[in-house]
């Protein structure tokens, strides 16, 4: 068992609520997703693991509580994320639908700063193609790795249409 699988079981062991990844200002700026990219990975290794941690997922960012801005607004912030994201498309599946990470997410892939109506003609195909293309298709992927039912898995459906919805990017 590598060292990150045991971290994980020692987590499950001891009941944790959420896993926390914390990324760095300074892996944002180095562009270096290696390390939380690792340990997402892991997640998908094994289904006991995967179904523990099952939209228990939290990601948080260190060292830009000064900027003054929000996180998808800094360039390196949604270069970083896009990047992750390119490699790791499970976020539907793990990450809490209560956080705000799901929309940090879309946000990072979206051309910022639009009025509403170039907002939704400019943006609306991107997210198409990332929700139908990607995030949906790791969501059911993740969904019958973990032998969810078809109820489990409708439900976890309509949550992420719920919270979708409610940010209005549905």
């Amino acid at each position: 068992m590598n060292e990150q699988k045991k971290k994980l079981a020692q987590l499950i062991e001891a009941g944790v609520d959420s896993l926390d990844i914390v990324i760095t200002k300074e892996e944002i700026l180095k562009q270096d997703i290696s390390a939380p990219l690792a340990l997402l990975s892991e997640l998908l290794d094994d289904k006991v693991i995967a179904l523990y941690f099952r939209e228990k997922v939290k990601l948080s960012f260190n060292g830009f509580d000064d900027q003054g801005k929000k996180l998808w607004e800094i360039p390196e912030v949604r270069k970083y994320i896009c990047k992750l994201d390119n490699e790791f498309h499970y976020w539907f599946y793990f990450l809490s639908k209560s956080e705000e990470e799901l929309y940090l997410i879309h946000q990072c892939h979206m051309i910022p700063f639009l009025s509403e109506e170039d907002n939704f003609d400019l943006n609306m195909d991107k997210l198409k193609q990332n929700f139908f293309n990607k995030w949906v298709p790791a969501l059911t992927k993740a969904c019958d790795f973990t032998d969810m039912s078809e109820q489990e898995t409708h439900e976890m459906f309509m949550r992420v249409y719920q919270y979708a919805s409610n940010r209005g990017t549905a």
